[in-house]
């Protein structure tokens, strides 16, 4: 009995020696499992140590990390370089940078930061360490712990001052512009209209004295000469008339309503004067754009009787055309004349631009006629082949 009782316990001391082997094993391979995978984590976290470092020094902009009471504990190569501290140097708060008069609003935009979380385009002047006042634009964020718990502020600083100054330095130059293009505006109305009395005095008094010397003594020469001093004072009088139409295009103020071309087209051949030897082909349907009726009249009509001017002496042709594009209308209005050297494609746009002496040639219809694409914010131009005649394309919005 003694003998059984010995013998039972030596077999469960075993397998307890057993099991215990088993399980110091298991143990064993389990902790070398978990320094492994530790060694991974610390492997990882690491590498994304490495990287975040990598990434938080080529951050071109500043960038700024601080406790919620302003104190700046961390900053960017670029932030350091911006502000005039080093990396190394003592902790700076952000309030100490900024401009005295914008603290205040600066403030009520930090209140709100911490409120919602996020604040995007702030604007404040600030000094760096040099004491330069620089204009700045911060996109920050809150930092929250893993309960919830704001922490830190971060931020990312852009230095807006040079865009600042260029947009101050923009708006003066527009500022400018427009003042002297009412001062010539002005002046092309005054000098046009105070022209224009002693011009029709002119014209009388030559006129006159034509047809008194003529009846006293007729000469051809002298008709002649008196005929082209006529001619010289009607190109002046159409001349004037140019530069009031040109200084009163962008004067004159007419609503914008969907206009049809058709009409508009239609009414201009019928009142412009169109020799017998030219033909004008247009579509069967012109288009109805957005636009003042005003306007358009003056655009195809400068276009349509400078494309009869210049058309073939014989057989001439003017062809109307356009084409819808995605945003707007495309027009062309082309004659089979001589057409334009390249050299004046440009040119021909400017005012007082004339490439040869016609008697009702001013200069002025062509740069009308850009002023009014101007307005519309189209674009023209002209394709010619010498010989061949002239195209010019401008392109007008569509309605929307």
């Amino acid at each position: 009995m003694i003998t059984n009782n010995i013998e039972a316990l030596q077999q469960a001391l075993k397998q307890e020696k057993k099991a215990r082997i088993n399980a110091e094993k298991i143990l064993e391979e389990k902790n070398l499992e978990l320094q492994e995978a530790n060694q991974n984590v610390i492997k990882v976290i690491n590498e994304k140590d490495i990287q975040l470092k990598s990434l938080f020094k080529t951050i071109v902009d500043p960038y700024i990390l601080m406790d919620l009471y302003g104190n700046v504990v961390k900053m960017n190569d670029a932030a350091a370089d911006f502000f005039g501290y080093s990396i190394e140097e003592k902790v700076f708060n952000i309030t100490s940078t900024l401009y005295p008069e914008d603290l205040d609003y600066a403030m009520i935009c930090y209140y709100e930061l911490l409120e919602k979380g996020v604040y995007k385009n702030f604007k404040a002047r600030v000094y760096n360490k040099n004491k330069e006042v620089r204009w700045i634009e911060i996109n920050s964020s809150i930092v929250y712990d893993a309960n919830g718990e704001a922490t830190f502020a971060q931020g990312v600083v852009r230095d807006i001052t040079e865009r600042l100054n260029d947009q101050k330095e923009r708006e003066q130059l527009l500022k400018n512009l427009k003042k002297s293009n009412q001062e010539l505006n002005d002046f092309a109305h005054v000098v046009s209209h105070d022209l224009k009395a002693p011009l029709r005095s002119l014209n009388a008094l030559v006129s006159w004295l034509k047809e008194d010397c003529l009846e006293l003594t007729y000469n051809e020469e002298i008709k002649n000469n008196f005929d082209l001093l006529l001619k010289k004072i009607d190109k002046m009088d159409h001349l004037i008339n140019g530069i009031l139409k040109y200084a009163s295009i962008d004067k004159i103020q007419h609503p914008r309503k969907d206009i049809d071309l058709q009409e508009i087209v239609e009414a201009i051949i019928e009142t412009i004067h169109v020799p017998k030897y030219v033909n004008i082909v247009i579509p069967k349907r012109l288009p109805i754009v957005e636009g003042d009726k005003f306007r358009l009249h003056q655009l195809f009509q400068n276009l349509i009787s400078n494309a009869v001017k210049y058309a073939k002496d014989s057989d001439g042709l003017v062809n109307i055309t356009y084409n819808t594009k995605q945003d707007h209308w495309e027009f062309q209005i082309s004659d089979n004349g001589k057409g334009i050297p390249e050299k004046y494609h440009k040119k021909v746009f400017g005012i007082f631009e004339t490439l040869e002496d016609h008697q009702n040639s001013t200069g002025i219809g062509l740069s009308i006629v850009k002023k009014i694409i101007d307005l519309f914010e189209g674009t023209i131009w002209v394709t010619s082949i010498e010989g061949e005649g002239a195209t010019f394309h401008f392109t007008l919005p569509l309605s929307k």
